[in-house]
């Protein structure tokens, strides 16, 4: 008896079915007149069947209509051959009309299921306890439907057990599967050269790289003689790309053995990288109603010291802010996954809160713990000549002081979401906190806590609608509003913070309406995306922010705004147009706010 595409059920080759299965899956939609006749299919196998038809014109022929049906033969054969219908029959023929029409009959007969399952070796085998984990691996067991996918899947589960177990070389030989048309049942013996247990040994360069080499070797996740395991070199490649000098990189065992080791042999690491160019120049630009036009700028120099690090100037000319700062980072610089970070900066702001000229430096350290949890730590020191109301509520009294603020920091992130610019899914949370001391025209000690959550969940196909939330948390301890930096105050309202609202302009304000900032900061945020296309999106959302003296927030003073967005995604991030109002308006509130940004609010 024959089956399965016309092979014998007593001896069936899956290699022969999946080349069908790849034809099928680029098969057209079903609109061809094609009559299917059978008294045994049985509704839902009849519906994939009608619908693998090709997409043909009704035949005008005999010989037109005679090759359609040998045409949809194959391919139904092909298809029921993949849901396990391995003994089908399949008959074409045409009816002469007219019209003439193409006619295949079909008969599944009975679904064939798994039998037996061995696992076999070419030259020698694994030790005892890979070879058990190797068999339970298959997944498959009596009586299950023999579908080819599955059967290839497991066979692919079991090899992944082997190499996860240091046989970094193991592959898959010929299986052989073999179908009992009578009692409709397939066994399978699969075939693998396990090969030697793979050892680490050097990690080869194959081509010359500026990066230090006392840095490469911080880089690489395993000592020379470890064992050999999959993650282990996914590691070692996730840590190049992270370095961001590289726009190609690799990392894959040697062909050849460095040597024997034990129970198996050692092979070097080979690395194969492609080095980005040594500048990069990137630009913005944001718009909002409240705070106008900006555009900003940055220049990027990779590896100056050839220890990895990246040296960035950047520049922002807006109405409300013209700035220039410089950020040096080196990477690992105290071992893997613990970076140095310098910064220096200076900038004139102009807003209606205060006009203020700052310039600052400072030093962190970034400390990589894995599982996407960083901790981040700082010293700064800045310096702030500032215009602001400095004493009184009841009317705008602007006065003139000079400061230092010298302060340490301290800051643990975890991210759990699936992208930095654009996530669909996941959480993050963070919790940082900053003492210091302000010297100058007054002297005052103060700490700074802030706590950040936001939330993402996708749904639909490939995340296409997206709900999203955000709190943020602040408060300010041991000094008055009024005798702390505009810098250390909290503000709210504006694109970043809560949209509807003008920059600044929600929180306690004076006489002439003059924002004052405070000491307490509550933020709420829920938006609704959509992402109708590859570059085309919309987003709703509401927004809601508290700004009070009391360094304890509040939900009492909450100002809220609604409105909606247009996203349009590119390589960079989405850009976003968003539309606000507020719900509940004070006197001065503008009814529209209009704000352009690149990324996600949050």
């Amino acid at each position: 008896m024959h089956g399965w595409a016309g092979l014998p059920t007593d001896g069936i080759d899956l290699r022969s079915v999946l080349a069908i299965l790849i034809a099928l899956a680029f098969a057209g939609p079903a609109l061809s007149d094609v009559t299917i006749r059978s008294d045994t299919l049985a509704k839902d196998l009849r519906a994939q069947l009608e619908a693998a038809r090709p997409d043909d014109p009704d035949p005008e022929t005999r010989f037109e209509a005679r090759r359609q049906a040998r045409r949809v033969a194959e391919r139904l054969t092909s298809l029921l051959n993949s849901k396990g219908y391995f003994a089908a029959r399949v008959e074409p023929s045409v009816e002469p009309g007219p019209p003439v029409r193409a006619v295949v009959t079909v008969d599944p007969g009975p679904l064939f299921r798994i039998g037996q399952q061995v696992v076999t070796y070419l030259g020698a085998a694994p030790d005892d306890a890979t070879s058990r984990l190797s068999q339970a691996a298959l997944g498959l067991f009596p009586g299950d439907a023999a579908l080819p996918d599955d059967i290839l899947a497991a066979e692919q589960r079991a090899l992944a057990v082997l190499r996860e177990a240091g046989y970094g070389t193991a592959r898959v030989a010929p299986r052989d599967v073999l179908g009992d048309a009578g009692t409709a049942t397939v066994d399978v013996t699969y075939a693998f050269e396990a090969g030697p247990r793979i050892y680490l040994g050097e990690v080869v360069y194959d081509q010359p790289t500026r990066m230090r080499e006392r840095l490469r070797e911080r880089l690489v996740p395993f000592d020379p003689g470890d064992p050999y395991t999959p993650e282990v070199l996914e590691e070692f490649t996730e840590r190049l790309g992270a370095t961001r000098l590289y726009s190609l990189f690799s990392v894959r065992l040697a062909e050849e053995p460095s040597g024997p080791a034990g129970d198996g042999q050692t092979r070097d690491v080979i690395v194969t990288v492609t080095e980005r160019p040594r500048y990069s120049i990137a630009a913005g630009a944001s718009y909002a109603t409240s705070e106008g036009i900006g555009v900003s700028a940055e220049l990027t120099r990779r590896n100056a010291t050839n220890r990895g690090d990246e040296l960035r100037l950047r520049t922002v000319l807006a109405e409300q802010e013209r700035s220039l700062g410089a950020d040096w980072l080196l990477p690992h610089a105290f071992g893997y996954g613990r970076s140095l970070t310098a910064n220096a900066f200076g900038g004139r702001e102009e807003t209606d809160a205060f006009d203020r000229t700052t310039a600052l430096t400072g030093l962190g350290l970034d400390i990589d713990r894995g599982n996407d949890l960083r901790l981040l730590f700082g010293t700064e020191a800045e310096y702030t000549n500032e215009t602001r109301v400095i004493e009184s509520r009841d009317i705008a009294v602007f006065g003139n002081r000079d400061f230092w603020v010298l302060s340490t920091s301290g800051e643990a992130r975890l991210d759990k979401s699936n992208s930095l610019l654009d996530p669909t899914e996941g959480w993050r949370i963070g919790l940082g906190v900053e003492p210091g001391v302000i010297v100058g025209d007054t002297n005052d000690v103060f700490t700074s806590v802030m706590a950040t959550a936001s939330g993402y969940q996708g749904f639909g196909q490939e995340d296409r609608f997206v709900l999203a939330g955000r709190l943020r948390a602040g408060a300010v301890y041991g000094v008055p509003t009024l005798d702390l930096p505009t810098s250390r105050r909290f503000f709210a309202g504006g694109g970043g913070s809560a949209r509807g609202f003008g920059f600044q302009d929600i929180g306690p304000r004076a006489a002439d309406n003059t924002p004052l900032g405070g000491r307490g900061l509550l933020e709420l945020a829920g938006e609704a995306r959509w992402r109708q296309s590859e570059t085309l999106g919309f987003a709703a959302f509401i927004d809601a922010a508290s700004v009070i003296d009391d360094p304890r927030p509040s939900f009492n003073d909450l100002r809220v705004g609604i409105g909606a967005g247009v996203r349009y995604y590119t390589a960079i991030g989405p850009i976003r147009l968003d539309i606000a109002t507020p719900l509940n308006p004070q006197p001065g509130d503008n009814p529209v706010q209009v704000y352009i940004s690149i990324g996600q609010a949050f």
